[in-house]
């Protein structure tokens, strides 16, 4: 039996309501493929992954059709995201206890490259953690404080990656922290990586469009690197 020291786990479940679709959006179809399909065949390019895990919602006819269809390794979702998170360490943590290193991805983000994965899973051997970001180049409102700067905040996104003993030591799926790093203290090292391109999530009819476009011109997505000035690197020694 091969040992599953990095795990990349694929985040499929939930319903898709603000998609407005008459079925789950990670099964829409998109340029004739369904969504889910981009991340499954995408992530099965990384080097450094030895296992991949697809977490579905608990719906025994799709996961027995996604488990024929792709051949995939099916871990059932919970009600809300972060008890399919908390689903997927616990099943981890019970079939694969030698794993040191997990990614969560998001099948609703079909354009993430494989080699991204494989850098996170490389950062992970220096940092605890770390989150996909962006930077935000609108101005900022807010009803708390009268006058947000842009450059004290950057938004979040899939995919994350976390050294699994942090997680299980620090992660709790009930709490109102919506993004796990963001339960972590003070003193756990994390990575920002700014260098992800059209990381666009399905959320409307209109994502699709440009989802579509993007995937026909392949050029124009960004594999991950980090001497082009994109990336930046922040040692997360700061209050929260």
């Amino acid at each position: 039996m091969s040992i599953s020291k990095n795990i990349l786990v694929i985040l499929a479940g939930g319903s898709g309501v603000r998609y407005g679709a008459d079925m789950p959006k990670q099964y829409t179809l998109v340029n004739g493929k369904e969504l889910l399909q981009y991340s499954i065949d995408e992530m099965r390019k990384s080097e450094k992954m030895d296992r991949l895990l697809v977490v579905l919602n608990n719906d025994p006819e799709e996961i027995s059709r996604v488990k024929s269809l792709y051949g995939v390794e099916v871990v059932i979702g919970g009600t809300e995201r972060a008890y399919s998170f908390q689903n997927a360490l616990d099943y981890i943590h019970d079939h694969y206890p030698e794993c040191r290193k997990v990614i969560f991805h998001e099948a609703a983000r079909p354009l993430v490259t494989h080699d991204v994965m494989d850098l996170y899973f490389d950062l992970l051997d220096q940092y605890d953690y770390v989150e996909s970001c962006r930077k935000i180049n609108d101005s900022l409102g807010s009803y708390v404080v009268q006058a947000p700067r842009r450059e004290d905040y950057y938004l979040i996104q899939a995919p994350e990656a976390y050294r699994i003993s942090v997680l299980e030591q620090y992660y709790h799926c009930d709490s109102d922290i919506y993004f796990a790093a963001n339960q972590f203290p003070p003193f756990i090292r994390g990575y920002q990586y700014f260098g992800i391109k059209n990381n666009i999530k399905l959320t409307t009819p209109e994502d699709r469009s440009l989802i579509e476009y993007l995937i026909s011109h392949p050029g124009l997505q960004k594999s991950a690197c980090l001497d082009t000035g994109i990336s930046a690197r922040y040692d997360k020694m700061v209050v929260r």
